[in-house]
């Protein structure tokens, strides 16, 4: 019976790492960072907002939601995703944010004031696509779910072998697991939802490298702010340098699909 708290420690620690990506992610290198680095820091300390009316952000969000969905059919079916239609929102609030629960997507009015051209917005909006696509809201659900049964066998296990019984602390510990087995999407899952927007983007005949300046801005911020974009969201020149080379992929592929 000591065995089972045993090897439940060992899957939680091991479940708070194992999110992965489906689709090879393109190679970088420290020199890709380097290039990255740059482009960044020639960014203007003050970013420049874009004030458009709530019905202009809405309309432009709405135009860009229509154009990738029209271009992800083929994707879709490709990535195996459950479904290909997105429920994609305009949120009028100042939060410097855009996120997914598996069924909607909402891009905020404080992100979309650092966005210039619909080819960032499409870039935003292509990678909360990305995380739909490839099923990532879906696999966190089912960490948070196997965390919090393992973190109850670890807590039960503990209060067998210590004789301490407080049902306060079990469902503290259940908590803790759930929040363990759901935490934000890994690195590997951010870049592959940056590579499936990359590609639903060039489907929809949208500018890659114009696109690509909301990862330069976005680092920008990250270096600058506290916003809650990044909580979740990591950026930084690695992030760009990772868009460069989904360019360069997605162009030489003549079927527009990520390699497996």
């Amino acid at each position: 019976m000591k065995m089972a708290p045993i090897a439940a420690l060992f899957l939680l620690a091991a479940l708070t790492g194992c999110a992965g990506a489906q689709f090879r992610l393109p190679a970088i290198s420290d020199a890709d960072v380097n290039r990255a680095s740059l482009a960044v820091a020639g960014e203007p300390s003050n970013l420049p907002k874009h004030y458009r009316t709530a019905e202009e952000n809405r309309d432009m969000v709405n135009r860009v939601a229509g154009r990738l969905e029209a271009a992800a059919p083929g994707l879709c079916t490709y990535a195996h995703a459950p479904h290909c239609t997105f429920n994609v929102v305009y949120v009028a609030d100042d939060t410097v944010n855009a996120q997914t629960d598996g069924t909607r997507i909402e891009i905020y009015r404080g992100l979309m004031e650092y966005l210039d051209t619909e080819d960032e917005v499409a870039a935003v909006v292509g990678h909360e696509m990305g995380h739909e696509i490839a099923q990532h809201v879906e696999e966190k659900r089912q960490n948070a779910t196997i965390g919090a049964v393992l973190a109850g066998i670890l807590m039960g296990g503990a209060m067998v072998a210590t004789g301490y019984r407080d049902p306060d602390a079990l469902n503290n510990s259940v908590g803790l697991g759930a929040s363990l087995g759901a935490l934000s999407f890994s690195k590997e899952e951010e870049r592959e939802a940056d590579l499936l927007s990359c590609y639903l983007l060039a489907r929809a005949n949208y500018d890659l490298e114009k696109a690509g300046r909301v990862w330069v801005v976005l680092s920008k911020m990250d270096s600058e702010t506290h916003a809650s974009w990044f909580d979740d969201h990591p950026a930084g020149p690695e992030r760009v340098a990772a868009w460069d080379k989904a360019i360069l992929e997605v162009e030489a592929s003549p079927n527009k699909l990520p390699q497996e």
